[in-house]
């Protein structure tokens, strides 16, 4: 499978490992660039896909190295991102006139921009450009500032997509909700972690055991959702339980503040399609699933298939 190329040019070396690092853990390739003139080197040799660029640099600034890159036949066809404490409208229009794509401004949170790079890989590497808009992340208003993911609003309409389509073509469509509970310190003289930490980690497992076709959501403060297609009931609950066997191994924090948590599902699944109602009363069945597997004291998933009879 093709790996993309970042290049990611930051005169701090801490602020470059810490993107380059995500990236890594997101599949792509990552090269730092501490410096203008290492980024243009680097994006010269033909071997980048995008470059996230600091606006401030110890030799040119961000804005020529966008300037030279855009101008050179060799790499004017590289997307660039700026990735900067410099945030005012100014800023960002002076970035898009010379052809940057996006502007994020730090202090950044990490799956923002894990999302920001897909949505621009996809936008100008992918065959089917039409589908890219409907999914432009610069739509910030149905994205989740704190993880990155949809808003319950683009989720629910999402879910009323998805729905119609298994209607028409006749496939099953599951829908997940998760909700975060039991958090408990490892050692109770440090507490626990600072719950957006623990929220953003979450959502970084949500993503990394999705398929590029799910929809994954923040639904409220602690609560999580998925859509997932062509999606059977067993393969609903397996998809549940390897991100919730995941999230109960894993110590969140370590070692400032060790901490646990646990996760609880409800799951429904319309079967070919054939369901009546709307997203909204799919979505309400499911987290009635959710209720029941928090009340019951036995399984922390509970699914049901839903039909039309």
């Amino acid at each position: 499978m093709y790996r993309y190329r970042v290049c990611v040019a930051d005169d701090c070396p801490e602020a470059a490992a810490v993107l380059c690092e995500g990236l890594r853990m997101h599949n792509y390739d990552a090269e730092p660039a501490y410096n203008g003139e290492t980024a243009l080197s680097i994006c010269a040799t033909g071997n980048i896909d995008l470059v996230l660029l600091d606006v401030y640099m110890p030799d040119i600034d961000g804005y020529e190295v966008c300037r030279r890159l855009k101008t050179s036949p060799l790499t004017h066809h590289i997307p660039v991102i700026f990735v900067t404490v410099k945030g005012e409208p100014g800023d960002i229009e002076r970035g898009r006139k010379l052809g940057a794509i996006d502007y994020i401004t730090k202090p950044y949170n990490l799956p923002m921009v894990m999302l920001r790079v897909e949505t621009a890989l996809r936008k100008y590497y992918s065959e089917d450009r039409l589908c890219v808009l409907t999914e432009d992340l610069a739509e910030t208003q149905y994205t989740d500032q704190l993880t990155g993911l949809r808003t319950r609003q683009y989720f629910l309409a999402r879910l009323q997509e998805e729905m119609e389509k298994a209607q028409r073509h006749v496939f099953p469509v599951s829908c997940a909700v998760f909700d975060v509970d039991d958090v408990r310190a490892l050692d109770e003289g440090l507490g626990v972690a600072p719950m957006d930490d623990l929220l953003v980690d979450i959502a970084m497992t949500l993503r990394n055991q999705a398929r590029n076709c799910d929809i994954l959501a923040r639904c409220d403060f602690s609560e999580f959702a998925a859509v997932l297609p062509h999606t059977a009931l067993d393969d609903a609950v397996a998809f549940a339980k390897r991100i919730m066997d995941e999230v109960d191994g894993t110590t969140f924090s370590h070692p400032m503040r060790p901490t646990q948590a646990l996760l609880w599902s409800g799951i429904v699944t319309c079967l070919d399609g054939a369901i009546r109602g709307t997203a909204d009363d799919v979505f309400r069945q499911a987290m009635c699933r959710l209720l029941e597997a928090k009340t019951s004291g036995r399984d922390r998933i509970v699914a049901r298939s839903l039909s039309a009879a």
